[in-house]
């Protein structure tokens, strides 16, 4: 995986041995979805799961260590290429918590060949003080756990 950090964004880039179609599938469909987006060690419990242009996702993502809420609000899903929401933590009612900032993330998914997927995330925080703040909370070791679940998922979907 690299990231590049862009004043308020954080850019996030990982290639997959997968057909781009599978891959896209893993982030909108609740069953794969569950297996892979959590860092190793832990779990994801889907409450609400609708990856549509003005659709919503509510989710827990169970770690040893603590449990965290989030609130996804699709703004534009265009299958298999791009997938534009904004994120928010949230309340284990599924409510935003105000207390903490959202961002808004653009995926970009590009086929490479007809086996091999470039993944882009882009996440656009608030200022460039609270895109640092994620990066010193350790979004960086999470999110590259997280994709190695994907990764992992991918490659047992072949087998």
């Amino acid at each position: 995986m690299s990231i590049q950090i862009k004043d308020n964004k954080i850019i996030f880039t990982r290639t997959f041995e997968a057909p781009i179609n599978e891959v896209f599938e893993s982030y909108t469909t609740k069953a794969l979805f569950e297996q892979w987006f959590h860092p190793q060690g832990g779990k994801t419990k889907v409450y609400r799961f609708n990856p549509v242009a003005g659709g919503d996702a509510f989710f827990a993502i169970e770690m040893p260590e603590q449990t965290s809420y989030t609130l996804t609000e699709y703004k534009k899903v265009e299958k298999p290429h791009h997938i534009k929401y904004f994120d928010f933590f949230a309340t284990p009612q599924g409510e935003k918590d105000t207390t903490l900032p959202g961002m808004q993330i653009f995926m970009d998914f590009t086929s490479e060949s007809e086996e091999r997927t470039r993944v882009t995330s882009t996440s656009i925080f608030p200022t460039k003080d609270v895109a640092q703040q994620a990066l010193d909370m350790g979004v960086e070791a999470g999110m590259n756990s997280t994709l190695d679940q994907l990764d992992a998922l991918l490659k047992r979907k072949k087998s």
